[in-house]
């Protein structure tokens, strides 16, 4: 235990699994779990995790004001899943003015097991996420893969996901998913300061090369804010164009969902939707959607609202959009949005008018 270490106050957050985890942990000469809440269900991250940390305080007779640190683990896992985590911890960390810590999910498991132990997690798609540990300390991985093309080494044990553990003939340890105890034992360094948190997909197909037309759509990070001010003034001069600012507050909202389209390095397109109401079930609002003027043309526009109509999963969307956009209201109709109202003068600044679209739940 280091001086650096001593004395904290921990928020630990994971969504990486199903498992929806929030736990307070207390440093002092070992790690105390003051409160821990988790719920399992792979389709309520989003609904779960404010109120299982506030359910955290209560049970641990603390105040958000009494947290020195965040934690949050970075993945590997799926795409809507890490989003939220993440975007859950910058917004504490921001509003609190306490470093955010970004561990590997599995490593919050590793490290409380001994010996040489595999780490798997559910994947989809029939493959696992997989890290290999010796004494808690990663020495393969992480990685994703078939069961069959694993490298278990010389692992002597499994653990994590009981299901995908049962896949290998190993003994089976725990932990099962990542605990809040796991999670602050994986940080390496508490003197370090807040770093970006940069999540684990491991099948992102930006980690090859990309050429001028090889757009990949991603996760919008507070990184990108400047850039996407950059865009939004390019794009929409006359109708009051978001700052920096703004896109800050959006993308690390836990109710929001934003989405980026890169190539070779560069953003290029942006895209949001916030989820409306608190009880399934849910209704979506688009936010906005925005492609470099260069790239238009070039399907990233219907690609990015592809993503965000998936994200709503099937609930009833709405937007609003300029009634002399044409090239986007054939866009939006083409998905299944029909006009369903006119705002007069929505637009402060051009004073154009827009339509309301909807999108019927279950298309």
């Amino acid at each position: 235990m280091t001086a650096a270490e001593a004395g904290k106050v921990v928020l630990a957050l994971d969504t990486a699994t199903p498992a929806v985890t929030a736990g307070i942990v207390s440093i002092g000469s070992d790690f105390d779990v003051l409160a821990e809440r988790v719920t399992v269900d792979s389709r309520a991250h989003a609904e779960r995790l404010t109120p299982n940390v506030l359910a955290a305080f209560t049970d641990a007779g603390l105040k958000m004001a009494d947290l020195d640190a965040v934690v949050v683990g970075c993945g590997p896992g799926p795409f809507t899943g890490l989003r939220v985590g993440m975007a859950t911890a910058a917004a504490y960390g921001h509003a609190l003015d306490v470093p955010v810590h970004g561990v590997c999910s599995l490593d919050a498991i590793g490290v409380c097991t001994g010996g040489e132990t595999l780490v798997v997690t559910d994947a989809r798609r029939r493959e696992v996420y997989w890290a290999r540990y010796r004494d808690g300390l990663r020495i393969d991985g992480p990685a994703v893969g078939a069961p069959a093309a694993v490298d278990t080494g010389a692992a002597g044990a499994v653990a994590g996901s009981p299901e995908h553990a049962a896949l290998f003939d190993l003994p089976r340890r725990g932990p099962e998913r990542p605990t809040a105890d796991g999670l602050v034992r994986a940080v390496s360094d508490w003197s370090l300061t807040s770093k970006p948190l940069v999540p684990l997909y491991l099948r992102r197909p930006d980690a090859r090369a990309a050429t001028r037309d090889d757009v990949v759509v991603d996760a919008l990070t507070a990184a990108d804010a400047g850039r996407c001010a950059e865009l939004e003034a390019q794009l929409f001069p006359g109708d009051d164009p978001w700052p920096k600012a703004a896109f800050l507050r959006e993308i690390t909202a836990g109710h929001n969902h934003y989405l980026a389209a890169r190539t070779a390095g560069t953003l290029v397109g942006y895209a949001g939707i916030s989820r409306l109401g608190c009880k399934p079930p849910f209704e979506y609002e688009v936010h906005t959607i925005g492609v470099d003027r260069a790239y238009q043309g070039r399907g990233i526009g219907r690609r990015l609202l592809a993503e965000l109509l998936n994200f709503a999963a099937g609930g009833a969307v709405y937007l609003e959009v300029r009634t002399d956009n044409t090239a986007a209201i054939a866009l939006y109709r083409s998905v299944g949005f029909v006009t369903v109202g006119l705002r007069r003068r929505y637009y402060r600044v051009s004073g154009a008018d827009a339509y309301t679209m909807r999108r019927e739940a279950g298309q």
